[in-house]
């Protein structure tokens, strides 16, 4: 994913996504919409498309390891706004006890 290369447009709706995720009960259905946003907006293709698929299988849980992998990296590009990293780095915990929570066996 091409995190440097994002518009303004995509800069603000990435982080109105983040607020939004912050606000809705993890595990729902408006998470996992607002995943795939998120998903959209950080140009992640591979979250995207695995986020389509079965919620039990190891695809999708790749495609949430690329999810929080491109949050991370976009937190820290833009690590000069302290707020905007904080709420990233809550969606990020977010996706991360998702995974655990399926009992994924994180590797080294």
């Amino acid at each position: 994913s091409s995190v440097n290369a994002l518009s303004n447009d995509q800069r603000w709706s990435i982080a109105e996504l983040a607020h939004r995720i912050n606000g809705v009960k993890m595990g729902s259905f408006e998470e996992t919409k607002l995943f795939r946003s998120l998903a959209v907006a950080l140009n992640d293709r591979t979250a995207l498309e695995a986020m389509l698929t079965d919620p039990d299988s190891a695809s999708y849980k790749a495609g949430l390891i690329s999810l929080a992998q491109a949050v991370k990296l976009y937190a820290w590009i833009g690590r000069d706004d302290q707020a905007l990293m904080q709420t990233l780095q809550s969606v990020a915990n977010r996706l991360k006890a998702l995974l655990t929570q399926e009992t994924l066996v994180w590797g080294p």
